[in-house]
């Protein structure tokens, strides 16, 4: 690999990152009706050397069908614009770590060549993967501050650098995942960062869903979903205690026309403490341990969802209240719009997605099934 060659990769790389920033969603963006791919989740979320890392995806097709999948992974950040190809091969990452582990350096005089080829970065075309860190500590946290002097060198700016994966390279180097499906004539690509671990004792895991609940918006028509939907609530619940838990196993029976809160609960153990990293300049103060925010994203095959994108933010909500959001399903929604109907009514796929802030997701997916309101 030429020094030119492979900085424009990273430029490229690092300029598709700056514009798929600035990307719209799709309007709207939690109402599903086409194929999708709606998170890929990596376990563990920090690959430590040669251990196996399983790849899931959450992915939702109305016309039910066969699946095709082909799984990669590149040692950079991609960019939907390219359709998250890898600007290099297995090949030119062969290249570059052999210049990082001259010949002898590890001292049997032997070439230091990994033999890496062409399908180097492929994972193969199962329903998931598994994914296993070739590299040490060492060519992890070599490889990163290689890619970082290549780009400081070339435009004189060591904040492009930023831009890069692996940030100041203490806790490792970022890299992607790359899924693409098809189904019938459809096909989708979606990508997912993690990272490959540089040794740092702190390193992030998962959070952890535990549960998907509803309530109705207004105390008083606990009632109605008593009587009509079979809502197993005591009728003298206050409303903090009307949530009711979506099973995992069966639609859960609600009622159209009644406005809803949805939540989704995490499980406390699961949102960590870290410590940032220390800020540049001179006499820099070692930054204090602080716990992780969280992002979540609802999602639904019908119906309204006041806001999709929630965050907790440990010094502004909780984790109890953080993720609620009004849903409300109608009637004109379910004589109109209705994708999927049983004895009971009609059906509808609700999710919800968690994310941390440092790469780590999970999911859950349950159904509803609406029963209309009289008119």
């Amino acid at each position: 690999m030429s020094k030119p060659s492979q900085c424009m990769s990273i430029v490229a790389v690092a300029a598709a990152v700056l514009a798929l920033s600035c990307s719209p969603d799709f309007e709207p963006y939690w109402k599903i009706h086409d194929l999708r791919v709606m998170g890929i989740k990596v376990d563990p979320v920090v690959a430590k050397p040669f251990e196996p890392v399983a790849l899931t995806a959450l992915i939702y097709d109305p016309d039910d069908q066969e699946l095709s999948y082909h799984w990669s992974w590149c040692p950079f950040r991609v960019s939907a614009q390219d359709d998250f190809h890898c600007p290099v091969s297995g090949e030119d990452l062969d290249e570059l770590l052999a210049q990082l582990t001259p010949a002898g350096e590890n001292g049997d005089g032997a070439d230091s060549s990994m033999g890496f080829g062409d399908d180097f970065f492929d994972l193969g075309e199962g329903e998931s993967a598994t994914f296993i860190n070739p590299f040490d500590t060492r060519q992890v946290r070599e490889f990163c501050e290689a890619i970082r002097a290549e780009v400081i060198e070339q435009f004189d700016d060591p904040e492009m650098a930023g831009f890069l994966p692996g940030g100041d390279c203490d806790d490792g180097y970022e890299v992607t995942v790359r899924l693409h499906v098809e189904s019938g004539d459809q096909s989708i690509t979606a990508s997912k960062r993690f990272l490959l671990w540089g040794g740092a004792e702190e390193y992030n895991e998962n959070p952890v869903i535990e549960d998907l609940q509803l309530r109705p918006q207004k105390p008083g028509d606990l009632d109605k979903l008593r009587d009509r939907a079979g809502w197993s609530v005591s009728a003298n619940a206050g409303h903090d205690e009307q949530w009711i838990s979506i099973p995992e196993d069966e639609p859960l029976a609600v009622l159209a026309d009644i406005p809803l809160q949805l939540r989704t609960l995490v499980d406390p153990r699961s949102v960590l403490y870290y410590t940032p990293p220390t800020p540049a300049g001179p006499s820099p103060e070692e930054p204090e341990p602080r716990r992780e925010s969280l992002v979540y994203r609802h999602f639904t095959t019908l119906g309204e969802l006041e806001s999709s994108r929630r965050i907790f933010a440990p010094d502004e909500n909780t984790l109890t209240d953080a993720s609620k959001t009004k849903f409300l399903i109608s009637n004109e929604d379910v004589d109109e719009e209705c994708p999927e109907t049983s004895g009971q009514g009609c059906v509808v796929h609700l999710w919800a997605i968690v994310r941390d802030s440092r790469l780590g997701t999970d999911w859950m997916n349950r159904r509803l099934v609406v029963q209309g309101e009289p008119r």
